[in-house]
């Protein structure tokens, strides 16, 4: 499973071992009608991207993260082989909640899950919104 918000890389400096922090500077998730993509920009410079067509997606299950002070909404896709975490503080967030029911038949809207998912706990909330039969 991958996690853009944010990695160590091993350095070297001066001939002695170090550790860099390298920072998620941006995410946004892009859409078409073939499938989504989100790409990822980190403090070094370096995008990454990772993709999936809706025809592939097998599960989307809905969960919150907590994140210092409030819970930060998410979804994770799955396909055959990889999983796409994606949040509410990513750009295009919104288009993608939307367009959810109709890209992936049987996900429900939002208006159905999201209250479940905020609701004021400490639990994550995992809920699974579609799974492919």
């Amino acid at each position: 499973m991958e996690n853009p918000r944010g990695t160590s890389q091993r350095t070297t400096k001066s001939g002695s071992a170090g550790q860099r922090r390298i920072e998620l500077r941006s995410a946004s998730i892009h859409l078409d009608d073939t499938g989504l993509r989100r790409i990822a920009e980190y403090s070094d410079g370096s995008v990454k991207t990772a993709g999936m067509k809706w025809g592939d997606v097998r599960r989307v299950a809905a969960f919150k993260r907590d994140v210092l002070t409030s819970g930060v909404l998410c979804l994770a896709l799955t396909d055959a082989a990889n999983v796409i975490i994606l949040d509410e503080s990513m750009e295009g967030w919104n288009g993608l909640v939307a367009a959810l029911p109709d890209q992936v038949p049987g996900a429900p809207y939002a208006g159905e899950w999201r209250s479940a998912i905020i609701a004021p706990s400490e639990a994550a909330n995992w809920t699974v919104l579609f799974r492919a039969q």
